[in-house]
């Protein structure tokens, strides 16, 4: 029988040198606001220390479990025992994108490159950027963020820049939520509008761009369009229409004048 040799992985196994549990390029991505972790996990540390720099200016965030920079949003995340040496950014900041590496103090170093990409939550209200609601009927407005996150924080409604308040006198105010791991809705009803729910309506996340709509609300005749209960379409007024059209062929058809 051929004697077999030890078991061996190159680099790892059977070996006392540091090396990174995973050692391939690893992209995160944060949203403006949030917190963001970007991970680094070494193996046979030993007494080894590991850095944390910020490639676009070569700045040591961190060493060890200390933090070597006056940015407090910047700290380790390290269990002790354990192979993880975190890098947590709280709150992420647009200016935060870029790499990141994790360095060991071997010789030489070895470095792991961490992409940190960061984006903007964008709240949007479903339909036209202005609507007509007849007086009596319900307002609804439909808000919807499109996000990678699992949080996108409240979702606040305000009329002309002042807070919504669900527990006025008013009453018939109220919102739904509604949660997917893609997308966050908040809808807002209000029952009986009167020409005081008039005004510029603006769905506010905390971690998201607000998005704004006028609404106005109208008796009767001035009513120029209807906001349909399917979800924010504008539907002509037959009458208004139907009035210009036989003005416009009568017009037409007229005999002329000699």
């Amino acid at each position: 029988m051929a004697c077999e040799g030890p078991h061996i992985t190159w680099g790892r196994a059977n070996t006392k040198t540091a090396y990174f549990e995973d050692a391939g390029t690893t992209n995160v991505t944060a949203v403006v606001g949030q917190r963001a972790v970007l991970p680094c996990q070494v193996v046979n540390l030993d007494k080894r220390d590991v850095s944390w720099i910020r490639q676009r200016d070569l700045h040591i965030l961190t060493v060890g479990i200390y933090t070597y920079t006056s940015d407090d949003r910047f700290r380790v995340y390290h269990p002790e025992g354990s192979n993880d040496w975190y890098l947590e950014v709280n709150p992420v900041t647009f200016r935060d994108a870029g790499v990141y590496e994790c360095q060991v103090s071997t010789s030489p170093k070895i470095h792991l490159p961490v992409l940190l990409s960061v984006e903007v939550q964008q709240a949007r209200i479903e339909g036209p950027e202005e609507v007509f609601i007849q007086s009596g009927s319900t307002i609804k407005l439909s808000c919807l963020v499109n996000t990678h996150s699992d949080n996108v924080g409240t979702v606040t409604w305000f009329r002309n820049a002042q807070e919504l308040d669900y527990d006025s006198p008013r009453g018939g105010v109220s919102i739904e939520i509604e949660k997917t791991p893609l997308r966050t809705t908040s809808k807002l009803f209000l029952t009986r509008a009167t020409k005081a729910d008039s005004g510029n309506y603006t769905c506010a996340p905390k971690f998201a761009d607000a998005a704004s709509l006028m609404v106005h609300v109208v008796n009767g005749e001035e009513s120029a369009a209807v906001h349909t209960a399917g979800g924010g379409e504008l539907r002509p007024d037959l009458g208004l229409l139907l009035t210009t059209l036989m003005l416009f062929a009568v017009t037409l058809w007229s005999p002329k004048r000699r």
